[in-house]
C-alpha cells in the first residue's frame, strides 16, 4: 500500500472544513443549529473529528446506506439506518467519506429533502475527479484509485488506519 494522504494533512484540512462550515452556517439566515448527518460506516472518523472542531453547536444524526459489496457498487443503494431527527426548516450537512458515482449521496439527499429540510449541503472527505456529482465542501480530490484508511475500508477492514493509502 502507498500512503497518499498523511494524518497531518487530514487533520489540517478537517480543521479548515470545520471552520468553513461553521462560517457558512452562521452566514445563513437560519437561526436553528445545523443538523450534521454522518453516512456510516465510512465517514465515522471524519464526521467525529469534523463536528468536534466546529465552532458552533449542532445536532447530530447518522444514516447507513450500503452501496458496495467488496469493490462492486453495481447493486444499488440499500438503507439500513434511517434519519431519526426532525429536519423540517433546518439546515442539514450530509457528511460522507467519498463522493464516487454519486448514487449513495443521491439517496441521502432524497432522504433529507423528503423531510423538508430548509437547505442541504454535501460534505465529503474525498471527491473523485471523475465524480459526476457536486459536493459543497470536500477535503481532498483523488483520481480513480481504491483507497483505505481514516474510515475507508477494504471489505470492512483497514478503516482504523490514521493515514489514507492507495490499495
Amino acid at each position: 500500500m502507498e500512503k497518499i494522504i498523511t494524518k497531518e494533512q487530514i487533520a489540517d484540512r478537517v480543521q479548515e472544513l470545520a471552520q468553513q462550515i461553521s462560517i457558512d452556517h452562521m452566514k445563513s439566515s437560519n437561526s436553528l443549529p445545523p443538523v450534521m448527518i454522518c453516512v456510516l460506516n465510512g465517514a465515522l472518523h471524519f464526521f467525529s473529528d469534523l463536528t468536534r472542531m466546529m465552532s458552533i453547536h449542532c445536532e447530530i444524526d447518522c444514516i447507513r446506506l450500503k452501496s458496495y459489496e467488496g469493490q462492486d457498487n453495481s447493486g444499488g443503494v440499500t438503507i439500513t439506518k434511517d434519519i431519526e431527527l426532525d429536519l423540517q426548516g433546518k439546515r442539514v450537512y450530509i457528511v460522507d467519506d467519498i463522493l464516487d458515482t454519486g448514487a449513495t449521496m443521491i439517496e441521502a439527499l432524497h432522504m433529507v429533502n423528503s423531510r423538508r429540510a430548509a437547505d442541504v449541503k454535501v460534505v465529503t472527505l474525498l471527491k473523485r475527479k471523475s465524480s459526476p456529482m457536486i459536493t459543497d465542501f470536500y477535503a481532498f480530490e483523488i483520481e480513480d484509485q481504491w483507497v483505505v484508511g481514516y474510515g475507508l475500508d477494504d471489505n470492512g477492514i483497514k478503516r482504523e488506519l490514521l493515514d489514507i493509502y492507495e490499495k
